[in-house]
């Protein structure tokens, strides 16, 4: 960890090479620490510390920028002279907003000390914990445990300054019986919040839960999805949808939908920056203070994330979701989260006369935006319901479907929400488990 004088040292010499241009410096440190096992065997344990410096040079309607991952002094200097010499080389943007100075952020913990802390020692207890779960069963466990420290640091000339550690525990595992397989994780702040014996139970339950797959065929089925299933779903509207680039683009149904139903009156969904129950960070690449926006309110599209670029364009202010200084990348949600209901899993299954229970998805894709359709295969336990039971394992199902038309025809959503990342990693979310009427798969596979 560079902490956090230090690193305003390191901008502070940045931004003092700027000469006569104005200057914007992005700043991630990570030191992430890992424990992987795989067929109940511990065999990897690794530490590495990286970090990123991203360097902005702005003068009238001309931007460029730089990156470098070494911060000695002759690195520093010549990633700005980068910088620069990208912003005489680029062509003049008429829709270039100027630096500015933001506001502070309200500060938040974000960092717990036992998490950046943790040993090698402490990390094999949890996968310990799991191994032996499998053992005793006489199958096969495989998995990650990864402990991370991330500094974010931002300055501009304009006088922005903006910093932030934040600390993540993720320890995930699939557990193998033969070709059937189940999955669980848990992703914190703090690695004592981590019931290692819960998440074994878990995934040793559901990859146990019968033996044989059966064929289902393809078609419309009431499906119950599990938190980590949702979290792909949504990342779909978080990735094509949510950003105000898109709507702007014409690429989002946000675009021609604004203030009008699209969704069930039962869906609502929104991101902020500031709820810890989820992965909190107080500021945007860009230094600004995340807002709470509201994208869905039940049922009806209510608002879009921003950041400078975006939001000069539409004569609003910045939200706080720039990826990038001067919107060289578009603005996206960070802490999503979906309104959680009154039901529970138990009562989901009980009232289903025939359908399928998702655990989670494998290699999601996004073939048309402007609906938000989505397509992938399930993975780590897909099953039968009849008559308000699990009766059987199926072999895994591909899924196409529009995610308005799914979020049109949820059911049920569970009393209770987890934080979850979804399949690419893309973000991390506070998601409740949810039964959608009609879903469609549209193919089945053999395993």
């Amino acid at each position: 960890m560079i902490g956090k004088e230090d690193a305003f040292k390191v901008l502070d010499r940045v931004l003092s090479y700027g000469e006569g241009v104005d200057i914007a410096a992005h700043l991630t440190s990570e030191d992430i620490s890992l424990t992987r096992y795989a067929r109940n065997q511990i065999h990897q344990n690794l530490r590495r510390e990286n970090c990123h410096l991203t360097v902005t040079a702005v003068k009238g309607k001309k931007v460029g920028a730089a990156s470098t991952n070494l911060l000695d002094e002759r690195s520093l200097r010549w990633v700005v002279e980068q910088a620069k010499e990208s912003m005489e080389l680029a062509q003049e943007d008429p829709d270039l907003p100027p630096l500015f100075r933001a506001e502070p952020a309200a500060p938040i913990n974000t960092y717990v000390p036992y998490t950046a802390q943790m040993t090698p020692s402490e990390r094999a207890l949890g996968c310990g914990a799991v191994i032996s779960a499998a053992q005793k069963e006489g199958i096969l466990a495989s998995g990650t445990y990864s402990t991370l420290v991330r500094e974010t640091v931002v300055a501009n000339t304009p006088g922005t300054r903006a910093y932030n550690v934040a600390t993540e525990a993720f320890f995930k595992t699939v557990v193998e019986s033969g070709d059937n397989t189940g999955y669980a994780d848990r992703l914190v702040r703090d690695a004592r919040d981590i019931d290692y014996d819960q998440v074994a139970r878990e995934a040793v339950e559901r990859a146990l839960l019968f033996d044989e797959p059966v064929d289902l065929k393809p078609g419309r089925y009431d499906t119950i999805f599990l938190e980590y299933a949702v979290a792909d779903l949504i990342r779909f509207l978080g990735y094509v949808a949510f950003s105000a680039a898109a709507k702007q683009r014409g690429t989002s149904f946000m675009a021609t939908k604004m203030g009008q139903k699209v969704m069930g009156d039962n869906v609502t969904m929104w991101d902020d920056g500031m709820d810890t129950r989820g992965f909190a960070s107080p500021f945007d690449a860009e230094g600004v203070p995340r807002e709470k926006v509201v994208f869905i309110d039940k049922g009806v599209a209510t608002g879009v994330v921003y950041d400078t670029r975006t939001a000069a364009k539409d004569g609003v202010t910045s939200t706080g979701h720039a990826t990038s200084v001067l919107g060289r990348s578009q603005p996206m949600p960070h802490n999503m989260f979906m309104a959680t209901g009154d039901s529970s899993l138990e009562d989901m299954i009980l009232s289903t006369e025939k359908g399928v229970l998702v655990t989670r998805f494998h290699y999601t894709h996004c073939p048309e935006p402007m609906r938000v359709v989505a397509t992938g295969t399930t993975r780590d336990g897909t099953f039968l319901i009849e008559d308000g039971q699990l009766v059987a394992r199926v072999h895994n199902l591909r899924f196409t479907e529009s995610m308005l038309d799914a979020f049109s025809n949820v059911e049920a959503i569970s009393k209770d929400a987890r934080v979850v990342k979804d399949w690419w990693s893309t973000f991390i979310s506070v998601f409740p488990a949810v039964k959608i009427k009609d879903f469609n798969f549209t193919g089945s596979t053999t395993f």
